[in-house]
């Protein structure tokens, strides 16, 4: 051991290579969640996904299944024909609506379609608070 070792060993800084020895090798580190924010489970809610076909506006019935500051997974019946579509919720109160682009798209063996969104920007405070505020009553 050499002299700043015995040093820091003095200190209490440092403990000798033989006790050490005793916890073994160190863990191999997990690999980080590949996601930026993590997500939460939506509570009960009813939403609308919608987008422009020329002047008008076309809306289709949503559900949030999750959501993050940056993005949300929803439930819908239709999908959208272009990536950039419009967001809002209904129930259990009505937000604004927010920009959103789809990132994926999945029929589930229901027929619904899981359709996950990605924020153009951080997600709006209201939405997000409302879509995972739980019932403290229940």
């Amino acid at each position: 051991m050499s002299a700043i070792n015995r040093l820091l060993f003095a200190l209490g800084w440092i403990s000798p290579p033989e006790q050490d020895s005793c916890w073994g090798e160190r863990p191999p580190v997990k690999p980080s969640e590949r996601r930026t924010s993590p997500r939460h489970l939506a509570s009960p809610n009813e939403a609308n996904m919608g987008w422009w076909v020329g002047d008008e506006f076309h809306s289709v019935a949503a559900h949030f299944r999750d959501i993050s500051s940056s993005g949300a997974l929803i439930l819908t019946r239709e999908l959208p024909p272009n990536k950039h579509v419009w967001i809002g919720l209904a129930k259990p109160v009505q937000t604004r609506w927010c920009p959103v682009r789809v990132v994926r798209e999945r029929e589930t063996s229901v027929g619904l379609i899981e359709v996950g969104l990605a924020f153009q920007a951080p997600c709006d405070f209201d939405l997000f608070k409302v879509v995972v505020l739980r019932d403290r009553s229940a």
